[in-house]
C-alpha cells in the first residue's frame, strides 16, 4: 500500500433514532416511530421542517459492504428520479448520513394490504379506482424501460389528500406504486436476485423454458393477483406446484365477477398468451364494467 495514502474511513451503519433530527445540506427532518420494517430496508415516520409528512427509508447493511449499500441506494434513487409520475410515490430527497443511507419519500396512509383486510370492503365498486391508479404506473414504468418485479400488496400505497381552501373537503383517494429500489431496466432483469413472496413467483420465474421469458409480463401477473386479492377480500397464498399447474387463473374464473375475464387473462402461465401490456388489461376491465 502507498504510505502517502490515508487508510479508508472505518464505516458504521446507525440507524435513526425516534425524536433525532437529522440535517443534510441546511435541511432538517425530524424521525418518527419505526413503521415498517424489510430485509434491505427500515421506513420511519419524519417531518421536514415546512409541516411536511414524510417517511424515511434508510438502507439496511445486511452484511452487505458499505460500497454495494450505497449502488442500491442510487439505483433506487435513479429509478425515483426517471419514473416520476402521479401514481408513483415521490422522492423529496437523498442523502448519506453518518455512512447511513436515507430516502426522503412522500407519505401514504396505508397500502393494498390495509385495504384489502378492512372487513366487508366492496371490492368490486373499488377496483376501478385501484387498477386505474396501478395500471397507469406500470405503463409508465414499461413505457420508461423499466420493470418493477414486486407489485406486491404492500408495495401500493394509499394517499388521501384534501383541498385546504375548502373548510370540509372531501378526501381524495390516489394509489401509487412505491419501492421502485427493485426495478431494473428490461435488459438488466434478473428475477432470480429478487425475494419475492412465494406465492407472488410467476411461473416463467419457476420454468421460463416452459412459461416463457421474463420481462414485462411480470408486472401484468402481479397486478392480476392484486386485483383478484381485492375481489377476494384476502391474500390467496399458493405453492409453486399450484402457481405451475395455473391455479391462480382457476381461481380467477370462479370469482363471480364482471371483472374476472380481464384477470383470468393476466394470469395466464403461459407468457405469450397472458395479457401483454397495461393499457390493454385496462381496456379489458374497462369492456366489463
Amino acid at each position: 500500500m502507498n504510505q502517502s495514502q490515508s487508510p479508508e474511513p472505518l464505516r458504521s451503519f446507525r440507524p435513526p433514532q425516534e425524536g433525532e433530527v437529522i440535517e443534510c445540506l441546511g435541511r432538517r427532518y425530524t424521525l418518527g416511530r419505526e413503521t415498517g420494517h424489510g430485509y434491505f430496508g427500515a421506513v420511519f415516520q419524519c417531518t421536514d421542517e415546512w409541516g411536511n409528512d414524510l417517511v424515511a427509508k434508510v438502507l439496511l447493511p445486511q452484511g452487505r459492504t458499505y460500497e454495494q449499500v450505497r449502488q442500491e441506494w442510487l439505483t433506487e434513487l435513479q429509478n425515483l428520479k426517471a419514473l416520476r409520475h402521479p401514481n408513483i410515490t415521490y422522492v423529496y430527497d437523498a442523502f448519506e448520513c453518518r455512512d447511513t443511507f436515507y430516502l426522503i419519500i412522500e407519505r401514504c396512509a396505508a397500502t393494498l394490504v390495509d385495504l384489502i383486510g378492512a372487513p366487508d370492503l366492496p371490492g368490486e365498486e373499488w377496483l376501478p379506482a385501484v387498477s386505474r391508479d396501478l395500471l397507469q404506473a406500470i405503463d409508465f414504468i414499461h413505457q420508461s424501460g423499466y420493470v418493477h418485479k414486486d407489485i406486491s400488496p404492500t408495495n401500493v400505497l394509499v394517499v388521501m389528500s384534501r383541498e385546504q381552501l375548502l373548510s370540509t373537503p372531501p378526501a381524495t383517494v390516489v394509489f401509487k406504486v412505491g419501492d421502485l429500489g427493485i426495478s431494473r431496466l428490461e435488459s438488466d432483469i434478473n428475477l432470480f436476485n429478487t425475494i419475492l413472496a412465494k406465492w407472488m413467483h410467476p411461473p416463467e420465474f419457476l420454468d421460463p423454458e416452459q412459461f416463457g421469458a421474463i420481462g414485462k409480463p411480470v408486472d401484468i401477473y402481479h397486478g392480476g393477483l392484486l386485483l383478484l386479492s381485492l375481489l377476494l377480500g384476502r391474500i390467496p397464498q399458493f405453492t409453486p406446484a399450484e402457481i405451475a399447474a395455473g391455479e391462480p387463473r382457476r381461481l380467477a374464473e370462479r370469482v363471480p365477477s364482471r371483472y374476472a375475464p380481464a384477470i383470468v387473462r393476466a394470469l395466464r402461465r403461459h407468457v405469450a398468451f397472458r395479457t401483454q401490456t397495461a393499457i390493454d388489461f385496462w381496456r379489458d376491465l374497462n369492456q366489463s364494467q
